[in-house]
């Protein structure tokens, strides 16, 4: 830069730094956008609320609780991150939207954070182990797969433990490549770095999600030293010492909250919730295929280019490179085991898609004008297939039902179909003159702009819907200095904002029991349920005082009818 003055070689800095960490701040400004543009949302962002709640009330860093005792579920990093969140925000801003110890915001930052910082770790780990040219791609794919974005702003533990796993497996892939790769010199120790910052990872994952982090990470590695027939190298990877440090790591939460929880804690955290989950399912039951399924609308639209993306593999003889074996079976074999598992949700296969991200990028890698537009065409049919749907339901197709419950978003969706038109045409036009540098851009940025929109217009207009504040402002005075319960499972969102805990009742008898001066939450379809021991005449002896619709379901709160009037009830 000589020649210049220092204004203008700092300017070109800037630009040149903006440039190469474009996915990564596009991402980030896209999520911050939608960040505060809703409340916490069923079925998981309120008991995740309610678990920092307690934590914070109890001064507790060891066990997260939810209704007053303690929470197995998942074990205890993502609560770690969540009460960090909202302790240290609650202190910076003063307590900017904060309400009983908590904000939606504050405990959505994590995902948020940790996704762009995993883009910016992807990028550049792509850029130092493979072929230039596939970082800027790989990563705009990952950024704009619908699963990825949506995880990125929701409070879930799914996108920290895929960060955790993902980066887990990366770093094991970057030590092998450093011993074996075609580049491997043999020489030097910065593989046991690597090697080491893969078990160190892994432990993190452990504590995120439990078991199925060193169970998927096994047999990935199986697969791959026996598709590479290198099972020696084992002897260099710090196996043993890796094995040690993920004991140091996890163990020592694990056995104090087992002391501090009890058998029954231990049990359910390690048992019920893992192995009895995966071979007795009761949520979530999918036959087999489902994750295919999945996939078709959670990795949409770059899904259209699967079927490219393995004909390229084996058609160019890709699979002779280590790196591209380690990216397919990093995609298969998570798919592959989780199939056989009982419960079936999309976000379960998160961990697969960065992976599956960098083998479609490198489908772009060479310069193949007709095979661009091919590949064009495929992106643009899928794009236009969500802009035709946009703008069927600007037009009014669907019905008359549909279209009231459509009727305040009726401008949001006008403009997003002409959104997806633009882009459609865009992508179309950059396939024809076989400009396929241009194609995953011009996708991604539609992408983008349709989340962009949808998270912060559609989810403002969305959100009184799904918001538990009306509930809790129209309950409070009626539960204030009262003993509260809930009939069956509790939903974390009907005493998130409120000063009680709701103790669960789960038999008639529980019910006939209850005091006079209680109060009891439910749901109508619950309460109206036939189950449980649940009957007419049982439901008679209750009042309903209060009723709110909230989240796609109507929430009671109910009072016991004195006897007199309970028993002349029909």
């Amino acid at each position: 830069m000589r020649g210049m003055n220092p204004r203008q070689s700092f300017l070109i800095r800037c630009t040149v730094w903006l440039r190469a960490h474009a996915p990564e701040l596009l991402m980030a400004a896209l999520l911050l956008a939608v960040l505060p543009m809703r409340d916490l949302w069923t079925p998981d962002e309120p008991d995740f609320a309610q678990c920092v709640k307690e934590m914070r009330l109890r001064g507790d860093w060891l066990l997260p609780y939810l209704n007053g005792v303690p929470y197995s579920e998942k074990p205890i990093l993502y609560y770690w991150v969540m009460k960090a969140s909202a302790v240290t925000m609650d202190a910076l801003t003063g307590g900017l939207g904060f309400t009983q110890g908590v904000a939606a915001w504050a405990l959505r930052l994590p995902s948020v954070v940790v996704s762009v910082a995993f883009l910016s770790s992807f990028r550049r780990w792509v850029q130092r182990f493979m072929e230039p040219g596939l970082a800027e791609p790989a990563a705009l794919v990952l950024a704009t797969t619908p699963l990825w974005f949506w995880q990125s702003q929701f409070i879930q533990i799914d996108l920290l433990f895929t960060a955790l796993l993902a980066w887990s497996w990366l770093c094991w892939l970057a030590g092998y490549l450093l011993l074996r790769g075609p580049n491997a010199s043999g020489k030097g120790e910065e593989h046991r770095l690597w090697f080491l910052k893969a078990y160190v990872w892994l432990a993190l994952a452990f504590l995120a999600k439990g078991p199925l982090a060193p169970v998927l990470s096994v047999l990935l590695l199986v697969a791959f030293l026996a598709w590479q027939r290198d099972f020696p190298v084992l002897r260099r990877a710090g196996l043993f010492a890796g094995l040690a440090l993920i004991v140091l790591l996890v163990a020592p939460w694990y056995v104090a909250a087992g002391w501090r929880g009890g058998a029954r804690y231990a049990y359910e955290l390690i048992v019920f919730q893992n192995f009895e989950r995966a071979t007795k399912a009761w949520d979530h039951i999918h036959p087999w295929w489902k994750y295919g399924e999945y996939i078709l609308g959670d990795f949409f639209p770059w899904v259209l280019l699967l079927p490219a993306t393995l004909l390229h593999l084996r058609r160019g003889n890709r699979l002779t490179d280590p790196s591209r074996r380690f990216l397919l079976l990093a995609f298969l074999v998570p798919v592959v085991f989780l199939s056989l598992v009982q419960s079936k949700q999309g976000k379960y296969l998160l961990m697969a898609y960065p992976f599956l991200a960098l083998l479609v990028a490198d489908l772009f890698h060479q310069v193949d004008p007709a095979r661009d537009r091919r590949l064009g065409g495929w992106l643009g049919g899928g794009l236009a297939l969500l802009g035709a749907a946009l703008t069927a339901l600007a037009l009014g197709v669907g019905g008359a039902d549909l279209q009231a419950q459509l009727a305040p978003f009726q401008t949001p969706v006008r403009i997003l179909a002409m959104v997806m038109i633009s882009g459609t045409a865009y992508v179309l036009v950059q396939a024809t003159r076989g400009r396929g540098a241009r194609l995953i851009p011009g996708t991604a940025i539609t992408l983008g702009l349709l989340y962009l929109l949808g998270g912060t217009w559609g989810f403002r207009l969305l959100d009184p819907m799904k918001s538990y504040r009306r509930w809790t402002a129209a309950v409070q005075p009626l539960i204030h200095g009262r003993q509260v319960f809930t009939w069956q499972t509790i939903r974390s969102g009907f005493m998130v904002y409120t000063d009680h805990l709701m103790p669960e009742l789960r038999s008639a008898e529980a019910l006939e029991h209850m005091d006079f001066e209680a109060r009891l939450v439910a749901r109508r379809g619950d309460w109206e349920q036939d189950a449980w021991g649940m009957t007419p005449a049982l439901r008679a002896g209750y009042e309903v005082i209060l009723s709110v619709p909230t989240g796609g379901d109507e929430i009671l709160l109910l009072k016991k009818r004195p006897r007199s009037v309970s028993q002349e009830a029909p």
